[in-house]
This record gives C-alpha cells, sequence and structure tokens, in this order.
C-alpha cells in the first residue's frame, strides 16, 4: 500500500474560539496503484525533516476514515505548541479499519503547505509574563522608553490599564478530543455507560492554564484558589507575589506543561465556571466563579451536593465520563472482547513504570520513575482509544462523582500517578477524598459538550 505522492492541504479551520487549533487535511490513498475504497485508520505524527529527526508532536490516529476513489479527508488537531514557521512534514501510516495489524508507514513525507502556521499565532493565548523586547516591533510602543509619534494620536476614555490588568486578557486554550460512541452499555463494575458524546481533555490542567486563570479572578483571592504550597513544596508549579488585591502569578521554571496540584475539589469546579463564562477577568462572583457550569451557593456548599447545571458548556467529568475515556473501545473498533480494557493504555496488562517516552503502556507511575509530576503527553505512544494522555499516570484526578450513602461528602479520584503504583490505574480501583483536600499528587482535567 503506498500513498499518492499529490497529497495535499486544503485549508486550516478554526474548530472553535477555544481550541483554534484544528484543521482539514484531505490526501489521495492509492492500494497496488490503484484508487482505494473502504474504511482505513490511519496515523499522522509531525516532523521537521523529510527523513530522520524525533516527532514534533504526539501521533494523531484517526480511525474509520471514508476513502472514496482514493480520496479521504480528515481533521488534524497537533495543538498550539508546534507550528513555528519552520517547515514541517507529515508521516503517515495507514491499516484497514478496526484492523489489530501493524501500520504501514507511507513513503515520502507529506510537506505541508503554509496554511497551517496561522496556528502559530495562537501561542499568545499561552504566553504567561511579558513578551521579550527581542521579539516586539520597532513600530511597537514601549512603556519604558521615550517614543515619537506620528500622525494624530487620539485617546477617548480612561486608557489607564496597568500590565497585570493587560495580562489578565490572556486566553487559555485547551486542547480535547471527542468520545463517541454515545449510548453505550457499562462495564462489569457499572461504570462507564454514557448516553452522549461529549469532549474531554486531551491532557490534565497544566500550571500555565491555572496560572492563566489566577490572573484573571484571584487578585484578592477571598476563595483560596491558590495554595501557598504551590510555591514552597517543590512539586507545587506556580508563584504569587503583591499584596491582597494586587497578588501577582507566575509559573516556576520548567513547570509551565506540569499538570496543576494542590487543588481542591471546589478550587476544580470554579475553574470549570470560569471556562463556561468564557474566561472573564474580575472578583470571584457569579459571572466568573461562582456560577455557570455549578452554582456555589452557601446552601450547597455547606451541604456539600453541589451538581452540574443542565447546559453547562464545561465540565468536571463525571466518574463515567472520565472512565469510558480512559478503558471504553468497542470489540469491534479493535477493543477487547468486554469493550473495556482493565488499563487506560488499551490494555489489560498494567502500565510499566519507566521515565518518558517508554512505550505504548507506559506510565508515570511510582516508583522506577523520579517521584515527581513530569510535563504532560510526555509519553507519546500511551494513550487511550480516544486520544488521552496520562489517565495512567503523572497525577491523580478529580471526578464529579458523589455517594448518596456512605461517601456523601467525599469525591472520586481516578487513575494513576507518580505517588502510588501502577495498579491505582486499573478499572477497578476505589479512591475518594474529601472535598478540602488538595495534594501534591492530585490534578483534574475539564470536559465539554461535543461540538
Amino acid at each position: 500500500m503506498r500513498i499518492h505522492a499529490g497529497l495535499w492541504l486544503l485549508c486550516a479551520v478554526l474548530a472553535s474560539s477555544t481550541e483554534a487549533t484544528p484543521f482539514s487535511y484531505q490526501g489521495r490513498l492509492l492500494q497496488s496503484g490503484v484508487p482505494a475504497n473502504g474504511r482505513y485508520d490511519l496515523r499522522f505524527e509531525l516532523f521537521a525533516s523529510q527523513v530522520g529527526g524525533t516527532a514534533s508532536a504526539p501521533p494523531l490516529t484517526n480511525t474509520d476514515v471514508a476513502v472514496a476513489d482514493g480520496v479521504f479527508t480528515t481533521i488534524l488537531d497537533f495543538g498550539t505548541n508546534v507550528f513555528f514557521g519552520a517547515g514541517q512534514w507529515l508521516e503517515i501510516a495507514v491499516r484497514p479499519a478496526g484492523a489489530t495489524t501493524d501500520f504501514v508507514t507511507l513513503t515520502p513525507r507529506q510537506p505541508l503547505t503554509p496554511a497551517p502556521f496561522s496556528i502559530y499565532t495562537l501561542k499568545a493565548e499561552s504566553l504567561i509574563g511579558p513578551l521579550p523586547d527581542s521579539q516586539l516591533s520597532s513600530n511597537v510602543a514601549r512603556l519604558d522608553s521615550d517614543q515619537t509619534f506620528r500622525g494624530k494620536v487620539t485617546f477617548g476614555g480612561d486608557v489607564a490599564f496597568s500590565a497585570k490588568q493587560m495580562q489578565r486578557l490572556w486566553r487559555v486554550s485547551i486542547p480535547f478530543v471527542t468520545v463517541t460512541n454515545a449510548g453505550n452499555e457499562a462495564d462489569f463494575t457499572g461504570k462507564g455507560a454514557v448516553p452522549c458524546d461529549f469532549r474531554i481533555g486531551k491532557y490534565e490542567i497544566n500550571n500555565n492554564q491555572y496560572t492563566a486563570f489566577l490572573n484573571a479572578v484571584a487578585a484578592d483571592d477571598p476563595k483560596r484558589l491558590y495554595n501557598t504550597e504551590m510555591a514552597t513544596d517543590p512539586h507545587g508549579g506556580i508563584l504569587r507575589s503583591g499584596s491582597s488585591g494586587e497578588h501577582h502569578y507566575a509559573v516556576k521554571p520548567g513547570k509551565g506543561h506540569h499538570p496543576v496540584v494542590f487543588v481542591d475539589f471546589y478550587d476544580v469546579l470554579r475553574f470549570c465556571n470560569w471556562l463556561h463564562n468564557g474566561q472573564p477577568a474580575g472578583a470571584p462572583d457569579d459571572t466568573t466563579t461562582e456560577d455557570g457550569a455549578y452554582s456555589l451557593t452557601p446552601e450547597a456548599l455547606a451541604a456539600e451536593n453541589v451538581l452540574r447545571n443542565p447546559r453547562a458548556r464545561y465540565w468536571l467529568p463525571s466518574d463515567d465520563e472520565w472512565y469510558k475515556a480512559a478503558y471504553h473501545q468497542p470489540e469491534l473498533m479493535g477493543g477487547d472482547p468486554s469493550n473495556y480494557w482493565f488499563f487506560p493504555n488499551r490494555s489489560n496488562d498494567a502500565p510499566i513504570s519507566e521515565l518518558p517516552p517508554g512505550g505504548i503502556n507506559s506510565a508515570n507511575t511510582c516508583c522506577d520513575t523520579e517521584r515527581q509530576a513530569i510535563p504532560v503527553g510526555s509519553y507519546v505512544q500511551s494513550i487511550s482509544f480516544y486520544g488521552t494522555y496520562d489517565q495512567a499516570g503523572n497525577v491523580q484526578e478529580w471526578t464529579e462523582w458523589t455517594s448518596e450513602f456512605t461517601y456523601l461528602r467525599n469525591r472520586r479520584i481516578r487513575g494513576g500517578s507518580w505517588v502510588y503504583n501502577e495498579f491505582y490505574a486499573r478499572s477497578t480501583d476505589f479512591e475518594f477524598d474529601t472535598t478540602d483536600y488538595d495534594a501534591e499528587g492530585i490534578g483534574f482535567r475539564v470536559a465539554g459538550a461535543a461540538e
């Protein structure tokens, strides 16, 4: 099987205001010199060179892609930190849809035309701190130097913005994957049944993203969204400066893409409300952190019975949603006969505790790694069927789940972490913590409505 040399890029299409990184890709697939027809699984990897080198991003696998008269169209999303203006090449591999055989890598790699490089500008969304002077145009006015203006200059209204106020306007970009196969049945534990398609974060929320949240709503921080252990503990990744009302937050060097930790259950719900409300800047109230996906009224907080609102746009995954994203894969699409795996990396064998990048079933679990969280997505081949990373390790994650009986005031913690051994990632593991518990080994990822 080989790919036609005339593979080409159609266009870059922004999928949503929070992602804005997917683009459509169309190609022509030949089998023994004849246009292919049928359905195929396609794997895409991005490289900075035409031959050799290391992949620039984790591989993308698009399953069950329709090919008619050799032509296929699919959506690719490598995230916001991949396209830097230099040339990039796609390496494509193929196999029949649902097959368990190895992918066949096609040659040569295909060059990308300039369209997806417009994604490069989205790096501004994740900028934390000042833009380096070296990247500023000489035509840009700077507040710390004398300026010469030519032509008419007009100011209207209050223009006294501080640098901190401007920084709070940056928006957070969160990559999602879509969990399909709506209406699936639960497994033998009674977990995993979800009636609708939904999206879930490809990665755990990192320190860059949580720092932007803090800078937007926690200048005073009456809700204690910041835990001082984020600064004092070596596992924390966020520093705070300034006095109350003028707090400013910055990521520790080298910690930007590590999962945020020392967040309790209600910190997480407030982050989801902030996303639901469009990432506004301002004091914590019903327009920023206290209402939206969840109504955090005094009565609901006191009773510990805060539940998701029906029209939520972003939310903390329910236990069933988290479980499905981690363990589900239909047998007809290459999964286990039960339609569920015991572990999140498409395996019934416990993940291997080893340093990244590892293999297809590796994870950051105790104790053969370095007993600390690492950048999200570091195990580039260890993914769930739906394309999520790190559900088998790195940090455990909050879910919405609560019981009407014994564990009324507790919430479910899911997944493996660097703190515990690999067996904590098993689907049958049963972990709870109180809503006020924040620790160095607990983080979260978010979910949202399918497009």
